[in-house]
């Protein structure tokens, strides 16, 4: 994975590929359905006006007039859906031609040359996509930072609006923000009647999410009725095993389950609007397990589930990837980087100080996560030493050295997307003969052995002992306890 191939960049680029073929498919299908449509029309209405010859010429004349009308706004249509077709297809083309560059820039026909500098130029611009990418999806704000961005790239490289779906991530954003955020089933309802065909391909089970989220959502306004009564019109049905397929088993045991604590929702409700009034066998009831479910329904949960199942629709509708495209790359670079000294070394006896290091209590940045269906744009940091930052090493053992941590891999912000990568399997040390010390320190043994004026005669002490001393932390070993090691 980390290394820097052809094959590399085609496989981190298939949703680039993936993504105008979806949508050239779709608008594909939008023009047959639009003709049929017309077809049809067109053929009805001269069978209507060759059956009433009769009538005057005027209504028939305006019959003509109108049927071509119907034709004229037929056409208009037609050209859009066209124009959308040649955009995307353009798209498609703007990509293969930009991975077909990176062709020129091998020395062999595998390997990348990185002293090229059209070479470099393209990664830049990679570079720049995937940070517009990112920052498209996961904007939480009115205004898009990343569709800024990519506006401001365009005025100097015009090309890179063709090799990002940008038009789409911002339907996707708006959607999903307008559902966790706005709390509005306006705009998921439509995207899911734009892509029911498709969805009922991959046996989604959006349509009850939606269904689901709207009668809770008027349990809680208080309209208890209309949702006695959207209920039995768009919920009920999801009841009977016979409405689904054999793929769709699962949804429907899910789907089972949570219909059967819908009744039980209008007796919480009526007793939480009597809540002023209520007797002591009340009370008691509201601090049951059962009640406290109740409660959960009407939190915020359904609408991060309802969020999480459109993120999973959509992934699989237009087949992307459940990772964020720039975690990917980072990851890529990241696993090339990481050595088992990253972090921290527990037995390293600098950690074992007495002394606490002084820390300035400063807020820590956000962390980046990957994402995922049950969790794409909302982390909770786990809790777990590494999160304390005296303990994030080698940033400490840096600190006592008084020297500054530049490693990447141990950084805050790529601390999450890195703790769980391979370490680096290299094969070069920056040792020269090294020995590691009982304490977990390492050092070349000839540095072991030497030592400068001032200490001349203690180190001559000490080797004529059979010991040495660990130049950091002042401590003494015996030279039979130290191993060679080889360290990457």
């Amino acid at each position: 994975m980390t290394d820097p191939t052809i094959d590399f960049h085609i496989q981190t680029h298939q949703p680039q590929l993936n993504i105008p073929t979806q949508l050239i498919r779709k608008n594909f299908k939008s023009i047959q359905k639009l003709i049929e449509k017309q077809k049809k029309q067109t053929g009805d209405e001269i069978a209507k006006i060759k059956k009433n010859v009769n009538l005057p010429k005027k209504i028939q004349l305006e019959m003509v007039r109108k049927s071509i009308s119907n034709y004229e706004t037929f056409q208009k249509k037609l050209q859009a859906l066209i124009k959308k077709d040649e955009e995307f297809r353009s798209r498609l083309v703007a990509r293969l031609e930009n991975i077909s560059q990176l062709s020129k820039y091998s020395d062999t026909s595998d390997m990348l040359n990185f002293h090229n500098q059209n070479l470099i130029n393209w990664y830049r611009n990679e570079t720049n996509l995937l940070i517009v990418d990112y920052l498209i999806k996961s904007n939480t704000n009115e205004e898009n930072l990343g569709y800024k961005l990519l506006e401001s790239l365009s005025k100097t490289n015009p090309k890179i609006s063709k090799l990002i779906d940008y038009d789409l991530y911002l339907d996707y954003n708006k959607v999903y923000l307008s559902i966790t955020r706005a709390h509005d089933l306006l705009l998921i309802i439509n995207w899911f009647n734009d892509n029911k065909a498709s969805l009922k391909k991959i046996n989604s089970n959006l349509e009850f999410e939606i269904n689901y989220c709207k009668y809770l959502t008027l349990i809680e306004s208080g309209d208890v009725n209309e949702a006695i009564k959207f209920s039995q019109d768009n919920l009920s049905s999801y009841g009977n095993k016979d409405n689904y397929s054999n793929e769709e088993m699962n949804n429907y045991k899910l789907n089972s389950e949570r219909l059967k604590g819908l009744g039980g929702l209008l007796v919480y409700r009526s007793m939480d609007n009597s809540f002023t009034n209520m007797l002591f066998s009340n009370k008691l009831m509201f601090q049951s397990q059962p009640y406290r479910e109740y409660e959960k329904l009407l939190s915020n949960e359904r609408w991060e589930n309802l969020g999480h199942c459109f993120i999973d629709n959509f992934i699989k509708l237009y087949g992307i990837t459940t990772n964020y495209p720039l975690f990917v790359y980072l990851s890529s670079g990241l696993s090339s980087l990481k050595t088992k000294s990253c972090y921290h070394n527990t037995e390293n006896t600098v950690f074992k100080d007495a002394t606490p290091l002084e820390i300035p209590n400063k807020a820590s940045p956000a962390v980046p996560t990957l994402i995922s269906s049950a969790n794409f744009m909302s982390y909770t940091p786990p809790v777990t030493p590494l999160t304390v930052r005296k303990y994030r090493g080698p940033d400490y053992y840096y600190k006592l050295l008084h020297k500054v941590n530049n490693c990447p891999v141990c950084s805050p912000e790529m601390y999450q997307l890195s703790r769980n990568l391979p370490f680096a399997q290299l094969i070069t040390s920056i040792f020269n003969n090294p020995f590691r010390l009982p304490n977990g320190n390492i050092y070349p043994f000839d540095k072991l052995l030497s030592s400068n004026g001032e200490y001349l005669s203690e180190q001559s002490t000490l080797l004529r002992q059979g010991q040495v001393k660990d130049p950091l932390t002042q401590e003494v070993f015996f030279i039979d306890n130290c191993i060679r090691v080889f360290p990457a």
